[in-house]
């Protein structure tokens, strides 16, 4: 009987090492043949940069998953009581700017004044751009000298940029060309050089922005990138406007502002601003227009005061 225990336990010895040199010889077999595997693979290809050079950051595209979008924005598609605060509020400003708001997330949008004309000042650039890449996407992208006057065009706000590729884009013409693939069918280039008197609303302001955003739109995932990137970068004295209206749980925040003093009005300031601000469980887009203003200063606390409203009551709506 004492014999029994020992040479039951060399038996299960001799089984343990039986199974653990049957383990190792199926995990060398598997791991050949997982190496032979990945020697062999080829990566599937990714879409060639158009436009970003070797310093720039990465155009990651932050569009949305593609869905059905709202194509034309009009009053009374949000909340009343929102819409009438707003409203409310540029009445007592002088009634001469317009604001529209679309939530690419629950669809919910604002129009006030949103076909009024403005002239656009600075956030034309924008439109500029798009045309350029609308242009060149086919084809070999933008060149290192127009990458950077793009640059200096959106983040800083550069007029001679500006005059350099409106002129490559063939000015009006070639604006309002493009224009037409882009959907925007309620702004008028300016004649000559003086791209800052182009009109618009902030209907096809919101149209642009939805072209930015759109996965299905003219423009392919490295064009909107592109732009929204350089939209997330403006200098910091130009870091205002549509901003005002986000959250602090704002993951993404991208703005294009235009301002300067109208001799066509009496020397009375345009103020604009364009952008869009994601943040959790909302992608708003935002265009905030005006006129009459009486001072740089002045005409940006209407468009602040105009974007919080909006976004602000649509969010709590």
């Amino acid at each position: 009987m004492d014999d029994v225990a020992p040479r039951g336990r060399r038996v299960a010895r001799y089984l343990a090492v039986a199974l653990a040199v049957a383990l190792c010889c199926a995990l060398s077999v598997l791991v050949g043949v997982r190496a032979g595997h990945s020697n062999t693979t080829t990566a599937a290809p990714s879409e060639p940069s158009l436009t970003a050079a070797p310093s720039d950051p990465a155009p990651a595209d932050p569009t949305p998953p593609a869905g059905p979008r709202p194509g034309k924005v009009d009053p009374g598609d949000a909340s009343a009581a929102v819409a009438a605060s707003v409203q409310a509020y540029l009445k007592g400003q002088g009634d001469r700017s317009a604001v529209a708001v679309l939530d690419l997330t629950t669809g919910e949008q604002l129009s006030v004044n949103a076909d009024a004309g403005f002239h656009t000042a600075s956030i034309v650039k924008v439109d500029i751009l798009a045309a350029l890449l609308l242009e060149r996407q086919p084809a070999q992208g933008l060149t290192t000298n127009e990458r950077n006057l793009a640059f200096d065009m959106i983040t800083k706000s550069d007029n001679d940029a500006a005059t350099s590729l409106w002129k490559e884009i063939g000015g009006a013409s070639g604006l309002a060309a493009a224009n037409r693939t882009l959907g925007l069918t309620e702004t008028i280039p300016a004649d000559g050089g003086s791209w800052g008197t182009t009109t618009t609303t902030a209907n096809d302001q919101l149209r642009l922005l939805q072209t930015l955003t759109n996965a299905s739109g003219p423009l392919n995932a490295t064009s909107r990138g592109y732009v929204l990137n350089l939209m997330s970068q403006v200098q910091d004295d130009q870091d205002w406007g549509v901003p005002a209206g986000a959250s602090a749980q704002a993951s993404g925040v991208y703005v294009k502002n235009g301002w300067m003093g109208d001799s066509r009005d009496d020397g009375l300031w345009v103020t604009n601003s364009i952008g869009r601000i994601v943040e959790p469980g909302h992608d708003w887009l935002v265009a905030v227009l005006t006129s009459g203003n009486t001072g740089e200063s002045s005409g940006i606390n209407i468009v602040e005061h105009a974007a919080t409203l909006a976004v602000g009551g649509l969010r709590t709506s």
